[in-house]
């Protein structure tokens, strides 16, 4: 929580701030907590200057109340179960991947990891009808695998729609990127791209290929980067109700809660 400092409301002057901290009071919760009476008789402050800090404080520092009915409401609205391709994973992810979350799906090379993501990709643009950005951080995206896939699942009268809802970003180092993520934050929030309204699918394709390099030689602050990379992602999953698939090889390092890790 803010200390209490000179200026953080107009009644609050060097004088009264120090006044305050002489009678332990150092930080908005120490104000909040303090029986007033008392404290005015201890800092010679007056009661009533005391009374307006409090409402000031708790009007800049309190949240909203919210009601219970009206917040659950807006999480069923925001939150989405997405398929994937394969029924049996789907049995096991209680009905696919989820909106506000980011998944990594990690294997050997050559492995199918892409061809998921690609099939992924025209699953959310025909079920859902939503929109996909395919970031390619190694070179990987095809778009003739991606026609071959759409075609065969939805014939070619489609292909075009497909296509269309799925936009391709190159990005070959961490700091491309991050600021292909942070374009893409922007153009949500400022809503100047019809594309991003309806954005509800972005791949990472893949994960390790930009954060491998940034671990040695020298890279000095290569963990700090992965870090910033994870809060991204994870910001724009939760900021924006996206699923974020991340794809990743069969390595040491890995997204968790506390972001992406070496576990070497």
């Amino acid at each position: 929580m803010s200390a209490v400092r000179p200026n953080l409301c107009p009644q609050l002057s060097e004088d009264v701030v120090s006044k305050l901290r002489s009678a332990g009071v150092k930080t908005v919760v120490d104000l909040i907590k303090t029986d007033l009476e008392g404290l005015a008789l201890e800092t010679s402050l007056p009661y009533k200057d005391l009374v307006i800090i409090r409402r000031l404080l708790l009007a800049q520092f309190s949240t909203f109340p919210v009601n219970c009915s009206d917040f659950y409401q807006t999480t069923i609205a925001s939150s989405s179960i997405i398929p994937t391709p394969a029924e049996k994973l789907n049995e096991l992810l209680d009905g696919g991947l989820y909106t506000s979350e980011v998944t990594e799906i990690a294997g050997e090379i050559s492995s199918g990891k892409t061809q998921f993501c690609l099939s992924l990709c025209v699953s959310v643009v025909m079920k859902a009808r939503q929109n996909v950005v395919f970031i390619d951080t190694c070179g990987g995206f095809s778009a003739d695998r991606l026609t071959e896939i759409a075609e065969s699942l939805y014939g070619e009268e489609n292909l075009e729609h497909i296509l269309q809802s799925v936009k391709v970003i190159e990005a070959f180092d961490i700091f491309h990127l991050m600021t292909a993520l942070q374009t893409i934050k922007d153009k949500m929030v400022k809503k100047v791209d019809p594309f991003y309204d309806t954005l509800k699918l972005l791949v990472v394709d893949s994960i390790t290929a930009v954060i491998y390099p940034s671990l040695g030689g020298q890279q000095m602050d290569g963990h700090g980067l992965m870090v910033q990379l994870s809060l991204k992602l994870r910001h724009l999953a939760a900021d924006f109700s996206l699923c974020v698939l991340a794809t990743g090889g069969k390595t040491k390092i890995g997204i968790t809660e506390k972001g992406i890790e070496d576990w070497t």
